[in-house]
């Protein structure tokens, strides 16, 4: 394992986002400044807000009647703003919206009710989806059954289930429902019964707290499963320490294979329509399911609206390029998007995904994030790189391609940053969002989000946890890229190539101090140590030397007029110094 000093580490333990500087000249003269200030006018933090309670009051399942009303309410918004149903044959400069219908390949679930009661040693109800959606673990079948409880110490393993009888009861368990359900019923338990909550929901700060569940569809049994909290979990298990307890569990649930809309905005391109800049939110999720992600829907329509606003004053320039807003299934009603553009993703010049971007940090923990578009450090990840706690990401490294996106909109965030009070992050590229299957097809797609979040996929994530201006901040710096990106100008070509340029040469310095510290080391642990030691960090100065040299030639796509020869002689200008500067660090560590 390569070891890196402590002492380094402490010098340069920040953010890229943190080594981002601006003055105030670059401050004026950022590409996307002036798009900023029209749109930090123009974006409605309150009316947001509306929207997001709205959102929340519904389960919001893909092909549910839940979601449905969430597409219509965001139609009516539309009509609001003079956008036109594309059915009605709107002028090829209108701004126009159209619902797209697709089958899912598998069942989809639909909640409706459940009680959760107490029979023995007394009647009374101990929870309700009308009191607590996420009762229902998702994939439950209707019910109605009274039967004995039996807890199960542990449940994930066959050996869990030996001395306890499950036949013809409910279990009770502190494991993941997905986790006991199938063992369980396969002993001929009628259901499960769990009080689980991962750590990243902090429930020895927040007991009450009911983590999302779901089991797999089951056919055969036609079961069910329920998430409770950990204090409803003692009280019963108080109780069967010295008694028999009895419950009862009515559920109403359904299936269907009923379309799965996805909602598309455009606003046309005057010069290159056919090229895009998109920006999706999924709307599905549990129910409230704030900021995951009402809180990314809501942002996205109001950037909508923005724009929409803008345009119609004449205040903004008609974009170059089409921009597309995607409200969707997540991952399932972007595939379907895709799959319906399939020609013409390679067209897509940049992809911006709005997920969990309005918690308030004070009250979840959670720093606005900006989730890169994989680069080497997803493999290879060293100081000031860093993880969100979320998870770790697995990508090839020969499926590795630069792009100026993940550079040119850390400086959008940081000049967001120097006008207001923001708080703001990033982390590489982990994956588990609308932003993947854009990648998977090699085009750039960065994620906007908040994480840690205690109250993420639980109960606990409510409106109060919202943050006007959090959604604001977000709204603003994501429009700002996009329709920068949008209007394709040169000026802004040759201002991102510059932000480009100088975050590789930060990058490259960073390697160079770090990879000097490794073969130091190596030294004094014999020359075959040595060879390996350089061998891993000239595989490392290559991977970014090639990145970098594919982001600062990515920028000539930036221009919707194509790249002038005056652009194209910056970009090899910039290219050679990359060069050298690789040669320079590989002959100085004899890589």
């Amino acid at each position: 394992m390569i070891v890196i000093r402590t002492t380094l580490i402490s010098l340069i333990q920040l953010s890229l986002l943190g080594a981002v500087s601006l003055n105030a000249q670059t401050e004026q003269d950022h590409p996307a400044g002036m798009i900023m200030e029209m749109l930090d006018r123009h974006f409605d933090a309150n009316r947001a807000m509306n929207h997001v309670a709205f959102f929340t009051q519904f389960w919001r399942v893909g092909g549910g009647p839940g979601y449905d009303s969430c597409i219509a309410y965001i139609e009516k918004e539309l009509r609001l703003e003079d956008f036109s149903h594309a059915s009605n044959n709107p002028s090829p400069s209108s701004a126009r919206y159209q619902v797209l219908e697709d089958i899912p390949s598998h069942d989809v679930w639909h909640p409706e009710d459940a009680v959760l009661s107490l029979e023995v040693p007394e009647e009374r109800i101990l929870s309700s989806y009308a009191q607590t959606p996420l009762l229902l673990c998702v994939n439950s079948f209707p019910t109605d059954v009274s039967a004995p409880l039996v807890f199960v110490s542990g449940g994930s393993r066959e050996s869990d289930f030996e001395q306890v009888n499950v036949a013809g009861k409910i279990v009770l368990t502190d494991e993941p429902p997905q986790v006991v359900f199938p063992l369980a019923l396969r002993r001929g338990a009628l259901g499960v019964i769990s009080s689980h909550a991962p750590p990243h929901n902090r429930p020895s700060e927040y007991p009450h707290i009911v983590a999302e569940g779901r089991i797999p569809i089951d056919t055969t049994h036609k079961s069910f499963a329920l998430k409770i909290s950990s204090p409803l979990a003692q009280e019963l298990k108080a109780l069967l320490a010295y008694q028999e307890v009895r419950l009862k569990v009515k559920i109403r649930s359904s299936f269907s294979r009923s379309p799965i809309k996805t909602l598309a905005v455009e606003i046309p391109g005057v010069q290159k329509p056919q090229e895009r800049i998109v920006l999706v939110a999924h709307l599905d999720h549990y129910k409230p399911g704030a900021n995951d992600n009402a809180s990314g829907s809501a942002t996205l329509l109001e950037i909508a609206r923005s724009f929409q606003q803008l345009l119609r004053k004449g205040s903004l320039t008609p974009p170059s390029r089409t921009i597309t807003f995607l409200w969707v299934d997540e991952y399932d009603g972007t595939e379907f998007w895709m799959k319906r553009h399939r020609s013409e993703l390679s067209d897509i010049q940049a992809v911006f995904v709005l997920d969990m971007v309005g918690g308030d940090p004070e009250k979840t923990g959670g720093l606005f994030r900006v989730e890169r578009m994989p680069d080497p450090a997803v493999i290879w990840m060293r100081p000031p790189d860093q993880h969100s706690g979320w998870g770790i990401g697995r990508w090839k490294k020969e499926k590795l391609f630069g792009s100026f996106l993940n550079d040119f909109f850390l400086s959008v965030i940081k000049l967001r940053q120097s006008q207001t009070d923001w708080r703001a992050t990033e982390n590489v590229w982990e994956g588990g969002s609308d932003h993947d299957p854009f990648l998977r097809n090699g085009i750039p797609a960065l994620l906007s989000w908040h994480f840690p979040d205690f109250a993420y996929h639980s109960s606990l994530d409510g409106l109060a946890n919202i943050s006007a201006k959090e959604m604001q901040n977000a709204g603003v710096s994501i429009g700002s890229a996009a329709m920068t990106l949008a209007l394709g100008t040169e000026a802004a070509a040759k201002s991102i190539l510059e932000i480009v340029y100088a975050a590789s040469v930060r990058r490259l310095d960073l390697l160079n101090e770090m990879a000097a510290i490794e073969v130091t080391d190596a030294q004094v642990h014999g020359e075959e140590n040595l060879r390996a030691v350089r061998k891993h960090e000239k595989e490392i100065l290559d991977a970014w030397g090639m990145w970098y040299e594919q982001a600062l030639r990515s920028v000539v796509k930036i221009p919707a007029g194509g790249s002038s020869k005056a652009l194209e002689e910056l970009v090899e200008s910039r290219l050679a110094t990359h060069r050298r500067k690789i040669q320079e660090i590989s002959l100085s560590l004899g890589l």
